[in-house]
């Protein structure tokens, strides 16, 4: 009997976003190992959209998947997964994927890989690549209870998919219903920084800065330098340290300034995905086996709070 493979489309407003193809990159590569078909699933609330290459597309309808929530998400890919019976589910490891993927599956008694950022062949079949303890190891899974929910990082599959004729599409109406679900309000925020997105120089805080009063240390090492601004790690952004437009990373702003000084950042590969391309990348970690050392050009390994005032001291009445 042929596989299947299921693929959950990212959208916005309606607008089926890039990440979808990189999914289908994912899908193609394990469709000519599997001789799987490809279907893709679309929740919201739209009227007309545009077709998928290689894949059938089935458009879920409902008024609450106007908007995104996990619970209607979830729902909308149940639906789905009854209709198809894939043996596959493949969602984008973005803010809203990660949300709900892990219940899909659960609700469907299989198997759960997130943060996939590769496909690897072997003899004992199909395995997938994830990085493990902050990006200091590379680690493989096998697929283990059908159906696989996997997550697959933004930026990981970047190969365009195989030239193919548009699939089908096909609308569905569905009454979902959100019960677990409070009342949303929904409010854009500022996603403008003019200065991070030109600065020559970004300095960037991560979770190893310890505490929110460090941040002190950060700003006076970047006004050491003419045209720089600071950045925040995901974790510093979600702790409410800085604003999410200063968050660099995948589900952030992806920067190449002349100088990314990196200071307590492990080395995530979402965060590596926002500012790997910067000219020359300094590191600061008391961690020697942190994965951003692998990234980066020069590595300092100290604590920054005993380095930042050495080095501010080195500098005082100076601009670099």
């Amino acid at each position: 009997m042929q596989s299947s493979i299921m693929i959950v489309c990212e959208q916005s407003e309606g607008h089926i976003l890039a990440v979808t193809h990189e999914l289908l990159t994912c899908a193609d590569f394990l469709a000519a190992e599997s001789c799987a078909g490809t279907t893709a699933v679309l929740p919201g609330n739209i009227a007309d959209v545009e077709p998928l290459p290689g894949a059938n597309l089935l458009v879920i309808n409902s008024p609450t998947l106007r908007e995104y929530t996990g619970e209607g998400w979830e729902k909308a890919v149940l639906l789905a997964a009854e209709q198809i019976k894939p043996d596959i589910i493949i969602i984008a490891h973005t803010s809203s994927g990660y949300d709900y993927a892990p219940r899909v599956a659960a609700r469907l008694d299989g198997g759960c890989i997130t943060s996939v950022t590769g496909v690897e062949l072997s003899p004992q079949g199909v395995r997938y690549i994830r990085s493990g303890f902050h990006g200091k190891l590379e680690m493989l899974y096998s697929s283990g209870k059908s159906p696989l929910v996997i997550t697959v990082l933004p930026g990981a599959f970047k190969g365009a998919a195989k030239p193919a004729p548009p699939g089908n599409i096909t609308y569905m109406d569905a009454d979902i219903q959100l019960q677990q679900t409070s009342e949303l309000h929904f409010k854009t925020a500022d996603q403008t920084n003019a200065e991070l997105e030109v600065a020559d120089v970004v300095i960037a805080a991560g979770k190893g800065i310890g505490k929110v009063e460090n941040l002190e240390l950060i700003r006076q090492m970047a006004a050491r330098f003419k045209h720089s601004a600071i950045a925040g790690s995901r974790v510093v952004c979600d702790n409410g340290w800085l604003e999410y437009n200063a968050q660099v990373g995948m589900t952030g702003k992806t920067v190449t300034p002349l100088l990314y000084v990196a200071c307590g950042i492990s080395g995530s590969m979402q965060h590596i995905a926002g500012m790997k391309d910067s000219k020359t990348i300094v590191s600061i970690n008391r961690d020697p086996d942190a994965a951003i050392f692998k990234h980066s050009d020069i590595c300092i390994i100290e604590d920054l709070e005993k380095f930042i005032p050495v080095f501010l001291q080195q500098e005082e009445g100076s601009a670099v």
